[in-house]
């Protein structure tokens, strides 16, 4: 039998010791955000909570049709997204796409409100 030396077995003891350590805990998954509201005006920082997320790839995230400009992986259970302005309130899907090609849909997972106050105004009626 003969012995691998040098790069080679270099290479194909690091792809055995990578296959050797793939016990992955199960499917990879998302199911909801927190906060899961926020201003038109975005930048806001969510956390977006999910299970088995991959720490070797990236993640773009969409709210509704808009891409956060910010997005980080926090650990195995969540990613962090800034959420974008958004120019009507209500609910928006959030889509997560993951760079392996897997896609992620949380329905409604968003909800852009109003914060703006007119506080001024209403504070001269008397």
């Amino acid at each position: 039998m003969r012995k691998l030396g040098g790069m080679s077995g270099v290479i194909i003891g690091a792809v055995l010791l990578l296959v050797g350590c793939d016990k992955s805990g199960g499917e990879m998954t998302f199911q909801h955000l927190d906060p899961d509201f926020g201003g038109l005006q975005g930048g806001k920082t969510v956390r977006i909570i999910g299970t088995n997320l991959r720490l070797d790839i990236g993640y773009a995230v969409y709210f509704g049709q808009q891409r956060s400009s910010q997005v980080s992986i926090q650990n195995q259970k969540a990613l962090l997204a800034v959420t974008p302005r958004r120019f009507e309130p209500g609910s928006v899907d959030v889509t997560i796409r993951a760079d392996n090609g897997s896609v992620f849909i949380i329905k409604d997972g968003f909800e852009y409100i109003n914060q703006a106050g007119n506080l001024l105004e209403e504070a001269e009626d008397p």
